[in-house]
């Protein structure tokens, strides 16, 4: 069997735990730079508030129903993470990270696996005040299937809810919208619902021939996986393909100085993770692109990649590039609202095969980005940067609504 151990809205509920008098109470928690809502309270859900909505529609909920607005600080959802993955990993050695606040975990050969998981749910409640919801089911797809039942039933299931027989399958495949399930999407939604696809049992009914012709072998697989036929085991991470740092500037700008210095700092961002992975890069890809939600400016967007003549990870070198493809995307006349840098093509630093015409300055750069990376990592910060940065300005995101760190403190430790 598999297990589903999901945090109910973890994001607010970490707000909720470094903060006792948000409990509760209606709060919802903002993308990068106050953005958009990315996580809601089940009092906030309650008030209609949607995800992804604007943070100016609903600041009227502030003085009508006392709404809390939070500024996301995702490295203390990343903490509070990892204390919950650490008791999730006191309970069984076969586990999977599915996302930050989700967890497979393989009970095969484990016995009274149900009892165990309700254990290791309240060992989470009591020890980090979070609450979580477990579904068990013999694939993991199903396991999702039962998570959300019982987030929706815990009234009635209490926290944890197995699907472990035939006629249970059928049960929940009746109740399970086709939109829901792992996998599908929206675009896959759409289309079956034109067939009249409703429920996950419309689905697994359909012959495997409409299935196959319509998503592939992926769709027999998801129809095996709910009808109890594993087809997919434990996943073992595996480093990243693309590493890409991407920001919406606070207003729309043509400064090409400001946009060039952004673009240096982003390569910067990127080395370092390609060096914390042992990995160097072979491709440098740059873009820009105006603010689509001003109809009354002039809009713009392109992208250029750099195939580079030796595979680096220095944050000299791809900084360099970077500001090659920059050259080739910038236009005057365009107000830019966001700008990005992705690498790709990756391959173990110490596997690199080079170039026999362009000099390989990786040995020379090497003992030069160690010492930098040691260097902020002891200061917490970036103060060793490259020439091309803001020197003075460490660039931080908007976050008007971040909770005290006097709280987050105290309560962290």
């Amino acid at each position: 069997m598999i297990a589903l151990v999901d945090a109910n809205n973890f994001y607010a509920s970490a707000e909720g735990f470094y903060n006792v008098k948000y409990r509760g109470k209606p709060l919802v928690v903002l993308s990068n730079n106050d953005g958009c809502v990315v996580a809601r309270s089940k009092e906030a859900k309650e008030l209609g508030i949607q995800m992804s909505e604007p943070k100016f529609k609903i600041l009227h909920f502030v003085k009508s129903h006392g709404l809390i607005i939070c500024s996301g600080n995702f490295q203390l959802y990343g903490e509070l993470s990892n204390r919950m993955k650490s008791i999730i990993n006191r309970y069984c050695d076969q586990t999977e990270s599915y996302s930050v606040d989700e967890s497979f975990i393989f009970g095969d050969g484990h016995s009274d696996f149900e009892n165990k998981m309700l254990e290791m749910r309240n060992k989470i409640f009591t020890g980090l005040d979070l609450a979580t919801s477990v579904g068990i089911a013999p694939t993991k797809t199903l396991s999702k299937v039962a998570n959300k039942i019982v987030k929706k039933y815990s009234a009635d299931l209490g926290h944890v809810y197995t699907i472990d027989s035939q006629e249970k399958i059928e049960k929940a495949l009746k109740w399970f919208p086709i939109g829901d399930v792992w996998g599908i999407g929206r675009k896959y939604e759409k289309r079956f619902l034109n067939y009249g696809v409703k429920k996950a049992i419309d689905f697994v009914n359909l012959p495997d021939a409409f299935i196959k012709k319509e998503m592939g072998i992926y769709g027999i697989r998801m129809k095996n996986e709910l009808l109890g036929i594993r087809q997919y085991d434990i996943s073992f991470s595996e480093p990243n393909k693309q590493i890409a740092t991407t920001r919406t500037f606070d207003t729309g700008t043509d400064d090409f100085d400001f946009i060039q210095e952004r673009v240096v700092t982003f390569s910067a961002e990127c080395s370092r993770k390609l060096r914390n992975q042992k990995s160097c890069c072979r491709h440098v890809t740059v873009y820009l692109t105006t603010n689509f939600f001003r109809p009354d400016q002039p809009q713009y967007s392109n992208s250029f990649t750099i195939t580079l003549p030796n595979p680096y990870n220095s944050s000299i070198e791809i900084a360099k590039y970077a500001k090659i493809a920059l050259n080739r995307v910038y236009k005057k006349g365009f107000q830019y609202k966001k700008a990005g840098v992705i690498l790709s093509t990756f391959v173990p630093e110490n596997e690199r095969i080079i170039s026999l015409y362009d000099d390989d300055l990786f040995p020379k750069h090497k003992p030069v980005m160690d010492a930098v990376d040691s260097i902020n990592k002891k200061l917490g910060v970036p103060k060793v940067k490259l020439a091309g940065m803001n020197l003075v300005k460490t660039w931080i995101m908007k976050q008007e609504y971040l909770t005290s760190n006097e709280i987050l403190t105290l309560r962290a430790y």
